[in-house]
């Protein structure tokens, strides 16, 4: 089925987040922090930074507004959760 958008598109194992970095974007949304997701799945809060960094960097969407009081899902990072949820 052709596109109507001409941009070429990465290959879909490309841009699927592993179930890791989904499972670590669920708990962002459920405490509000990065630290306490980071803390839910067992890794460290530098680890969780940079898994979500390099999902945004896949994904080629912002997924958080960070800031020193937490962080919050874009419009973005809201549909990936919705996605992974089902």
């Amino acid at each position: 089925m052709p596109s109507d958008d001409h941009a070429p598109r990465a290959p879909l194992s490309h841009r699927v987040p592993d179930l890791g970095a989904l499972e670590l974007l669920l708990a962002v949304a459920r405490h509000g922090s990065l630290g306490r997701a980071a803390k839910d799945v067992g890794i460290s809060q530098p680890a969780a930074s940079s898994r979500i960094r390099s999902m945004e960097r896949q994904l080629g969407v912002a997924l958080l507004d960070r800031s020193p009081r937490g962080s919050r899902l874009t419009d973005a990072g809201a549909l990936v959760t919705d996605w992974a949820r089902r």
